[in-house]
């Protein structure tokens, strides 16, 4: 009996769903429309929101007027596009030794990454497409599917991208080009300027799912606007052709959301217009709240590095009756918007989360959001409030 027990326990163990051992890959930190994962191993799906977890065996998939922000274990963060798939082979990451490995695969849509520790500390981290293989040098880099190209953009670093027919095109601040579309013969077609659909869908209006359970399905997300590529072809013998052409803008493709600029440009305008980086710290904070007392201490900040359309670097603490909040996030400029996701946070001796939303005011000059913080273990334990910050 004690024999036949075993090998059921072990028959059972065997059985147990996979994701049971599975590495988390990440969290959902923003999810508008219909945004789901799919199991490889089972095909079982599930529908994310903020918080969700997603897992190494995931295919992660947007839908019409969707899009999706994903806080990675390593601290990286990645924005997809609607009518995207995402195919998750490999994410694995030690918070210990600050090792890890990616592989990631475009399959449609588009995508904008920013790299995370598994790159900085030397890790393996490819992101795969249907004409080839990317090899990361780089933090800030995007990939659109379109028909049967499939466009780069780097907007800060460089990558390789290995093509089927075994040559490597070269993108980034270190080359001469940062921009390329390439077909399915591998034909390689060096832009100069970023083509619109690379930003085009990363802040389109979205409606919140019927039915949805997300705190703000109103939030207004304008469209963006994004040089074209026009002119002339010129080909060499490489098979690469340069594209050069004018910067044309469509103010019409702009929304109601747009017009809290100045002197009658809108935000979106604003931060296109803008190069390098401001610094931003807090002013005031509006109604803080913890569940365990009085707050004092409050601190807030962040660098907005708008060459790479990125919150480089950001953190908020305050105290209360149990010890300090702290929390260090990232994101992205996300048109006239910040897509912010919270990559550390702890209350004390304990592990925490949250979110942060936050939104341009008063042309660039301010930073105005709110944000909630909870203890993993208890989420009962939490604080919450608003904030708004100025240049420095």
């Amino acid at each position: 009996m004690l024999k036949n027990y075993s090998i059921l326990t072990l028959l059972s163990l065997t059985i147990l769903p996979c994701y049971t051992f599975a590495d988390v890959a990440g969290k959902t930190i923003l999810a508008k429309g219909k945004v789901n994962a799919i199991n490889e191993t089972n095909n079982e799906t599930r529908k994310l929101k903020r918080r969700s977890k997603i897992f190494d065996f995931d295919n992660l998939i947007t839908g019409d007027k969707s899009k999706a922000q994903f806080s990675m274990s390593d601290g990286g963060l990645i924005t997809l596009k609607e009518n995207t798939e995402l195919k998750i082979s490999d994410y694995r990451f030690d918070h210990k030794t600050n090792e890890g490995s990616a592989t990631l695969e475009v399959v449609s849509g588009g995508l904008r990454s920013i790299s995370g520790l598994i790159k900085k500390s030397g890790g393996d981290y490819q992101v795969k497409t249907p004409v080839g293989s990317i090899g990361i040098r780089g933090t800030h880099f995007a990939v659109q599917v379109e028909g049967d190209q499939v466009l780069f953009g780097v907007f800060s670093g460089d990558i390789d991208v290995k093509l089927f027919n075994e040559k490597v095109l070269s993108l980034g601040a270190s080359e001469d080009y940062s921009f390329a579309s390439v077909n399915p013969a591998g034909q390689v077609t060096l832009l100069t300027q970023a083509p619109s659909s690379i930003s085009a869908g990363l802040g389109n209006s979205i409606p919140a799912e019927e039915g949805s359970d997300e705190e703000d399905s109103s939030e207004s997300e304008s469209s963006s606007v994004a040089a074209v590529e026009t002119g002339s072809q010129e080909s060499d013998s490489s098979g690469y052709v340069a594209v050069g052409g004018d910067e044309t803008n469509d103010a019409s493709l702009y929304n109601e959301s747009d017009l809290q600029g100045m002197n009658g440009s809108s935000i979106a305008e604003l931060i296109a217009q803008r190069t390098g980086t401001l610094a931003y710290e807090n002013s005031g904070a509006g109604a803080i709240e913890s569940s365990v007392g009085a707050v004092s201490n409050f601190s807030m900040n962040m660098v907005v590095d708008f060459d790479n359309a990125s919150v480089s670097e950001g953190s908020i603490s305050f105290s209360d009756q149990q010890g300090e909040w702290f929390a260090v996030y990232s994101g992205l400029i996300n048109v006239d918007q910040l897509d912010l996701g919270i990559n550390f946070a702890s209350h004390g001796d304990n592990r925490a989360d949250g979110e942060i939303s936050a939104a341009f005011s008063d042309g660039l000059d301010e930073v105005i959001g709110n944000f909630n913080l909870f203890e993993i273990e208890d989420n009962n334990v939490s604080a919450e409030g608003s904030f708004k910050m100025i240049t420095k």
